[in-house]
C-alpha cells in the first residue's frame, strides 16, 4: 500500500472510530434516561396505589354495607342514602344548590308549595276521592286543625269559617285557584238578618239559651222567677221573651218542660226558638236544623220557613309560622282533591308519596329561606371531581336534615358518617395497567439500546483492529524510507 493510500486510510478509520465512540456515548445516555423514567413510572404508580375516593352509604345488602362514589345528585337525591337521609348542598352565599327541574317547579309555585309539588309530579293529597264520607271527614279535620292553630274553628260563628261541601269555585272568577267557604244568612219574620251555621247534617239556626231572670210581680210586688231567653238585640238588656211553659227549680238549677211526646222533663240546660206561630219551641238541642223545600226554601223544626242567602268567600292563609302554612297547604291539598274528584293535573296523574312529599317539603322551606342557585352545566351535579374539588374549596357547603331538631345541620365531608374515604381500586387497577405497560416499552428500548451497543462495539473493534494494522504498515513505510535514505 503506498504511503499516501494508507495515511487516507488510517484518517477514514480514525473518523469512523470516532463517530462510533459519539454514538456508544449517545446510546450510554439514553439508556441512563430510561433509567430515570423508570424511577419516574415508579414513584408515579406508587403514588397511585394510595389513591382514595370519597363515597356515600347507600344502605346495606344484609351486614354489608354498600357505598357509591359521591356526587351532588348521589348525596341529594330522594333515598338515595342510607336511612333516608336528606341532604342539602348550599354555596358560599347560603343559597341552595338545586337542579333545574327544582328550580323551574320553585318558579313556577311562586311560594305555594302544592304547585310545586305538582310541578314535580306529586301531590301531599293522600285521600281515596272514590270514599266520600271518609274524604269530607279527612277534608273536615285538616281544616280544623289548621284554623285551630289560627286561633279560629270550622264551626265558629264569629269567624264565619263554615266550610260547605256544596259549592266550590277553584276556576271561577275572583276565586280562581282559593278554596272557598261558604257562609249563609236568612231574615226572621221582623226581617231582622239572621246567620246561619252549617256542620255535617246542614244548615241550622242556634236557639238561645233559656236563663231564670228574678223580677217583681207588678200586682203583689213580690219576687218571682221566670224563665225566658234574649236575642242578639236584647244582650245587655233588662228586656227578654219569657217562655210561659218551662219552670225553673231554683234549689235543684234545673228547668222542666214537656217535649213533643208529651213525657215531662227535667233538664239543667234548655233552649228556645219561635215556630210557625210565634210560640217558643223549646228543645235540649242548642241546633235548630232546615230542611230544604222543593220550592227553594228552608224550613226550620217550628215549621218556620227561610229564603237563604249563600255567600262565598276565599279561605285565604292567615297564619304566621311555617307550620301553619304547612297545616293551611295541605287542608287546600285535600279540598281541591276532594272537589276535583281527582288528584291529577293536566300533564297525568299525581303521584302521593309520603317520603317524596316531606323530601320536597324540606328543600321547598329551605329555598324559601335561603333562596336558590343553579350550576351552568349540569353534568357536573354528576362528576365526582368535580363536587369534591367544590367542597374542599369551599365553594361548597353540606348540610343534612335532623329529625330531632327539625331543621337542617351543617356537616363536612371528613365529619359526616354516612361518607367515607376509600381506596380507589378502578384507579389502582388503571394504574397498574399504565405502569406495567410503560415498564414494559421501557425494557424494549433498553434491549434494543443493548443490541445496538453490542453492534457498535463490534464496529469499534474491528475498526480498531483496522486501524492498528494500517498504522503498523505506515510505520514500517517510514522506517523503511529512513533506511533507504541513510544508505
Amino acid at each position: 500500500m503506498g504511503m499516501a493510500a494508507s495515511q487516507a486510510r488510517l484518517l477514514s478509520i480514525t473518523a469512523r472510530l470516532s463517530n462510533n465512540e459519539m454514538e456508544q456515548q449517545s446510546l450510554a445516555y439514553s439508556k441512563q434516561r430510561l433509567s430515570d423514567n423508570s424511577e419516574q413510572i415508579n414513584d408515579a404508580y406508587l403514588e397511585a396505589l394510595s389513591a382514595t375516593k370519597y363515597q356515600v352509604l347507600t344502605g346495606y345488602n344484609g351486614a354489608e354495607a354498600n357505598y357509591a362514589d359521591l356526587t351532588y345528585n348521589q348525596l341529594t337525591g330522594l333515598n338515595s342514602v342510607a336511612n333516608g337521609k336528606q341532604y342539602l348542598v348550599k354555596d358560599n352565599k347560603g343559597q341552595i344548590l338545586v337542579t333545574s327541574a327544582i328550580a323551574k317547579a320553585y318558579e313556577a309555585g311562586n311560594g305555594d308549595f302544592n304547585i310545586f309539588l305538582k310541578s314535580l309530579g306529586y301531590t301531599q293529597a293522600n285521600i281515596d276521592v272514590t270514599k266520600h264520607s271518609a274524604s269530607e271527614e279527612a277534608v273536615h279535620d285538616a281544616w280544623d286543625q289548621y284554623l285551630a292553630s289560627v286561633g279560629k274553628s270550622i264551626d265558629d260563628m264569629d269567624s264565619q269559617h263554615v266550610l260547605g261541601f256544596d259549592y266550590t269555585s277553584f276556576s271561577q272568577d275572583s276565586f280562581d285557584g282559593y278554596v272557598t267557604y261558604n257562609t249563609a244568612y236568612t231574615t226572621d219574620v221582623n226581617g231582622d238578618i239572621l246567620n246561619l251555621y252549617k256542620d255535617s247534617n246542614g244548615y241550622y239556626k242556634e236557639r238561645y239559651l233559656l236563663q231564670a231572670f228574678q223580677v217583681e210581680d207588678r200586682t203583689t210586688g213580690e219576687l218571682v222567677i221566670q224563665v225566658g231567653y234574649q236575642t242578639e238585640d236584647q244582650e245587655g238588656t233588662d228586656l227578654y221573651h219569657v217562655v210561659d211553659n218551662v219552670t225553673y227549680n231554683t234549689e235543684a238549677g234545673t228547668y222542666t218542660y214537656t217535649n213533643m211526646d208529651g213525657e215531662e222533663v227535667e233538664t239543667n240546660v234548655l233552649y228556645a226558638d219561635t215556630d210557625a206561630n210565634g210560640d217558643a219551641l223549646v228543645s235540649e238541642e242548642q241546633k235548630n236544623y232546615l230542611t230544604w223545600q222543593n220550592n227553594n226554601t228552608y224550613v226550620d223544626e217550628g215549621g218556620v220557613s227561610y229564603d237563604v242567602t249563600k255567600e262565598s268567600k276565599a279561605l285565604n292563609y292567615e297564619g304566621a309560622t311555617t307550620a301553619q302554612r304547612e297545616l293551611y297547604d295541605y287542608a287546600v291539598a285535600l279540598t281541591e282533591a276532594y272537589y276535583n274528584n281527582s288528584v291529577s293535573n293536566s300533564t297525568g296523574t299525581l303521584t302521593y308519596d309520603a317520603e317524596a312529599v316531606n323530601y320536597y317539603k324540606n328543600i321547598f322551606n329551605a329555598i324559601s329561606k335561603s333562596g336558590y342557585t343553579t350550576t351552568d352545566n349540569e353534568t357536573n351535579l354528576k362528576d365526582t371531581d368535580w363536587f369534591v374539588k367544590q367542597l374542599k374549596a369551599g365553594a361548597l357547603t353540606l348540610s343534612y336534615y335532623s329529625t330531632t331538631d327539625k331543621a337542617f345541620v351543617n356537616t363536612t365531608l371528613n365529619s359526616d358518617e354516612s361518607i367515607t374515604e376509600k381506596e380507589d381500586s378502578a384507579a389502582m387497577a388503571i394504574a397498574e395497567q399504565v405502569y406495567q405497560t410503560q415498564m414494559d416499552n421501557l425494557e424494549s428500548q433498553d434491549k434494543q439500546f443493548d443490541l445496538q451497543l453490542n453492534k457498535l462495539e463490534s464496529e469499534h473493534n474491528a475498526l480498531q483492529t483496522e486501524y492498528d494494522s494500517v498504522k503498523s504498515v505506515i510505520s514500517k513505510n517510514v522506517e523503511k524510507s529512513f533506511n533507504i535514505f541513510n544508505a
